[in-house]
């Protein structure tokens, strides 16, 4: 993607939020020039933006803008601090929960995908449009079962066949095991979704596993200036 278009996929998601009256961080409005010292835990946490595309070069109908709120620390290898860290001189608790907010733009899916070490995680239709679920459990990183699916939806349970769907509407919520393999999307005709995803320690460097896809890292070509501070482009100390 071109570093204009990822400018642009942002300043969509924060003009719909200052439509449907959603309040962001202010930092969620920075440019990565002005993240200074005083931010050194937030660039622990990787708070901030990021533009999938999956890797597969479709982000209109294949894609979504997440904005991370909350989330553990990262160690050396990427992985979640759960306990209590020093880095430099400052010590941060520890943390076993994620927080963000998911835009989904009309037209957009995101693939099937599921989690190994984030065991829940609930998702909240904030504004916008209905969202639609696939859900299907996970049998290996690459099959997914046959297997009937129960699922909750503010607290409700719903039963469906394997690979069935299941409509979640502005302000209700689903809960998903880690192990219950989804897809999201959203009708062309209706219109941009603000998601809420509230979850156990988040890993998206090891923890998002595709079973019919591999998916990359968006490669940016650097076609202006960035106006807004991706998470992948925090420069850290990990923490120990």
């Amino acid at each position: 993607m071109k570093r204009s278009e990822i400018n642009a996929a942002v300043a969509r998601a924060i003009a719909n939020s200052q439509k449907c009256a959603i309040a962001l961080p202010r930092w969620a409005a920075w440019a990565p020039e002005e993240f200074g010292e005083s931010a050194e835990g937030m660039r622990q946490q990787k708070l901030g933006w990021k533009v999938v595309d999956f890797g597969l070069g479709d982000f209109a109908n294949c894609g979504l803008v997440v904005l991370v709120l909350a989330n553990a620390l990262a160690d050396a290898k990427g992985e979640p601090v759960t306990k209590g860290s020093q880095v430099g001189a400052y010590h941060y608790p520890g943390s076993s929960f994620s927080r963000k907010f998911l835009f989904v733009q009309a037209g957009q899916t995101e693939p099937h995908h599921f989690h190994r070490q984030k065991e829940r995680k609930e998702v909240t239709v904030v504004a916008g449009a209905p969202v639609t679920f696939e859900l299907a459990w996970a049998e290996s990183d690459t099959k997914l079962s046959e297997r009937d699916v129960d699922v909750q939806v503010d607290g409700i349970w719903h039963h469906l066949p394997a690979h069935g769907s299941i409509t979640i509407n502005p302000g209700e919520t689903i809960t998903l095991p880690g192990d219950l393999s989804h897809i999201i999307s959203v009708a062309a005709g209706g219109g941009d979704v603000i998601m809420l995803e509230t979850s156990t320690a988040n890993n998206d460097a090891h923890d998002n596993i595709f079973p019919f896809i591999t998916p990359t890292s968006v490669a940016i070509e650097e076609d202006t200036r960035a106006l807004y501070q991706m998470l992948d482009e925090h420069k850290v100390t990990a923490a120990r």
